[in-house]
């Protein structure tokens, strides 16, 4: 299902018909991470959006033109108005996806109602991580470098999990015909800002998970940080235990993913019936 904003055609997927829960992918991956969660959720009462981010899934976008999180945040409120949704929903994002749900709370503060931030962290890179990110970037994006060596030494990296789950994004990396499609892409994740100063301005309850073995962008530094510069997580982070839980763990590990998501969900539920009276 596609929307058009500015050049882009922004493609999301709309799933139940509870309260909305909108999802942003991680870096390299597309609307598709979420489908091993989706049953629970909208079981849970929740209406799964999951929307592809620029360079990445079905959405449209031109790979030469420069784009921030920001962006990416104002194309979930695109969404949104799309679909006519005007009250506050609760944001999930993992890794980057992190990074531009942050960013939507901190733009539209109205429009959110919750977030769920998994693998992810508000602080720039070092001028290391982003050195790194574009020697991988000018590999990644140029045809004549063979890529599936580059996509198995970055799986277990980027997705963890066992060898089944890393396989899946391998093939999906290897079947895409247009890898410079993504240049624009790489170029926002070597250049995010740094939003750290800003999370007291985010006052809504928030849930922060990670995997347990992430050393991609989900640490535990990166997760205690994050938890306790954010005023609604109350300084705690979930962790999501096991030696294969990395950095994609929303997609290798579903089931302890979504019981915390629905816990902390039905938590918001009850905080704001004892709000309202």
């Amino acid at each position: 299902m596609p929307v058009r904003r500015d050049s882009s055609v922004i493609h999301f997927t709309d799933t139940g018909s509870g309260e909305p829960i909108v999802l942003s992918h991680g870096f390299l991956m597309d609307a598709t991470m979420f489908d091993r969660t989706t049953a629970r959720l909208t079981a849970a009462g929740l209406r799964v959006i999951a929307v592809d981010a620029r360079g990445f899934g079905e959405t449209v976008s031109d790979p030469d033109e420069p784009f921030t999180y920001w962006d990416l945040a104002d194309d979930i409120a695109s969404v949104l108005d799309h679909l006519d949704i005007t009250g506050p929903v609760v944001l999930g994002g993992m890794s980057q996806g992190g990074y531009t749900a942050l960013r939507f709370a901190l733009r539209y503060p109205d429009r959110t109602r919750a977030l769920v931030l998994a693998s992810t962290t508000a602080r720039a890179n070092t001028v290391e991580e982003s050195a790194q990110y574009r020697a991988m970037a000018t590999a990644w994006t140029d045809p004549a470098i063979p890529l599936e060596p580059q996509a198995r030494a970055l799986a277990p990296l980027l997705i963890g999990g066992t060898d089944a789950d890393q396989e899946h994004w391998i093939r999906r990396w290897l079947t895409n015909p247009d890898r410079p499609r993504t240049t624009a892409a790489w170029t926002n994740l070597a250049t995010r800002d740094e939003i750290t100063p800003r999370l007291p301005e985010i006052p809504c309850p928030a849930l922060v998970l990670r995997g347990h073995a992430d050393q991609a962008g989900g640490t535990a530094d990166d997760a205690s940080a994050l938890a306790a510069s954010l005023p609604g997580t109350q300084g705690l982070s979930t962790v999501i235990a096991g030696p294969t839980a990395g950095h994609a763990v929303w997609w290798t590990h579903p089931q302890p993913v979504s019981t915390a998501i629905t816990t902390f969900v039905d938590r918001v539920r009850r905080t704001e019936q004892v709000s309202s009276g």
